[in-house]
């Protein structure tokens, strides 16, 4: 154990011993308050790694009814049998298929043949292509997929100053992308259908397939541009041999030669398949994201498909990311349950207080930035403000669903500093520090909460929110 670690198990014990003795806050419970602290030393000991990762949720798991934050185990575990996990088990396997055959490949190199051989020009193809899949996927397995064919690239180039100038912009690019292309479709993301599934539940209404595209894909338009345009002018990247740029196209030429096989053309079909359905739930009760996503998944083992083996399903899972995401529900439940939400909402916002409707989702919007500094983890900080920001829209006669978009939209871009799973994927090659990644992000944060409080509003107008 290094002495990170130490420092961060130290710290998060002492956290949490404080969260038992300290006097609780006016308005907030003994169980909310012992929620909080199990809640940050949980994301203390993920930031610092004191402990590997599983091992960390199931400590979290194991305190959760010994500190009173659930009257029994049941209630530390359910998290685990949420719809949002299983379209995040559902997302790997849709990846898996994908990387057996050389779809993705096609489309990167049809990119790279109009880029050229300007490194700017190969980076924007980059983030098109990687913003483009993640229409189709949850963010974790784009990223994972998106960065091994950056990293083809990259390890093309010899060791030295332009390889880490690379490195290090289009890695951090591919996280960027991928989070910014997640806000495309409630499918893109698992953070929007879990913070729909809030909506539902707290509300009864919802936002449509169909609905929740024509708000998020101008949005996606207008902002991956800039987050391209801030990562050559931030971070600089060098240019290099038009020669390594050729030998890479006729590498990837070489693994996507010829027309599309039969493997290739049935991921394709079922992709294509899936997407319809999708929209289709727009408009068929009957038809729901998370079904559509399971059972797509299982078509890529079927007899006569075959695509996906058992073996190689296991094997492509993120262990790490299932036993997270289980944790992080289960506390966020916790989070509501035990009347922090309702807490949060008398500490942040005074019920005295009226806003204009682009006022009032451009300051959700900050709040949530500033949010993610303290609760890093994306899924928690939804269900931690998903009752608040409805609460809030109430109060002042906005509608729910524009302050709960709002509440995804920033929850799915939260890149200031590389502590979700998506940037540590890439964040743990080693090409970018910590602090590289704000120095580009915070300026689209920005933007998108301008955008959002102008976009929003006027979107709910046109569908009558």
């Amino acid at each position: 154990m290094n002495k990170r670690q130490k420092i961060g198990l130290g710290f998060g014990v002492l956290v949490l011993l404080l969260s038992q003795i300290a006097p609780t806050p006016y308005g907030l419970t003994t169980a909310g308050q012992s929620t909080i602290g199990l809640t940050l030393f949980f994301l203390i000991l993920l930031v610092t790694e004191a402990l590997p990762l599983s091992v960390t949720s199931l400590l979290t798991i194991g305190l959760t009814p010994i500190l009173g934050v659930t009257e029994r185990f049941e209630g530390a575990v359910a998290g685990f049998s949420h719809p949002v996990l299983f379209f995040i088990v559902a997302s790997f396997g849709i990846a898996g298929a994908i990387m057996e055959v050389p779809v993705t490949k096609r489309v990167l190199l049809a990119l790279f043949r109009r880029a050229g051989w300007r490194i700017e020009r190969i980076l924007l193809a980059l983030m098109l292509a990687t913003a483009g899949t993640s229409f189709f996927m949850s963010n974790v397995p784009t990223a994972a997929i998106m960065m091994t064919i950056a990293l083809e690239f990259i390890n093309l180039l010899e060791d030295g100053p332009a390889k880490r100038s690379i490195g290090k912009t289009f890695l951090i690019a591919v996280p960027v992308a991928t989070m910014i292309g997640g806000m495309a479709t409630p499918a893109s993301s698992s953070l929007n259908l879990l913070a729909l599934s809030l909506l539902e539940q707290y509300t009864g209404q919802t936002v449509s397939f169909v609905q929740w595209m024509a708000i998020g894909i101008p949005l996606v338009v207008v902002l991956l541009p800039f987050a391209w345009f801030l990562m050559i002018k931030v971070y600089k990247p060098a240019q290099v041999d038009p020669q390594m740029i050729a030998a890479y196209q006729e590498t990837l030429q070489a693994q996507v030669k010829g027309p599309p096989g039969r493997k290739e053309v049935t991921v394709i079909f079922i992709i294509l398949t899936m997407l319809v359905l999708w929209i289709a739930s727009s408009w068929v009760p009957g038809i729901e994201v998370f079904t559509v996503a399971l059972l797509g998944c299982v078509l890529f083992f079927l007899p006569g498909v075959r695509v996906l083996s058992w073996q190689k399903f296991l094997s492509g899972i993120n262990w790490d990311i299932i036993f997270i995401s289980g944790t992080v529900l289960s506390i966020a439940g916790a989070l509501v349950q035990n009347g922090v939400s309702s807490w949060l909402v008398e500490t942040l916002y005074p019920a005295h207080l009226t806003l204009p409707t682009p006022l009032l989702v451009g300051f959700a919007a900050v709040v949530c930035f500033v949010m993610l500094l303290m609760i890093t983890s994306a899924p928690a900080l939804i269900t931690v403000l998903a009752g608040p920001f409805i609460a809030i829209a109430m109060l002042n006669g906005a509608p729910p669903a524009l302050l709960i978009m709002a509440l995804a939209f920033c929850a799915c871009n939260c890149y200031l500093l590389p502590l979700d799973t998506v940037q540590l994927l890439t964040y743990s090659k080693g090409y970018y520090r910590m602090t590289d990644m704000g120095r580009s992000t915070v300026f689209l944060q920005i933007a998108l909460v301008v955008l959002l409080a102008v976009w929003l509003p006027f979107m709910g107008g046109v569908f009558g929110f």
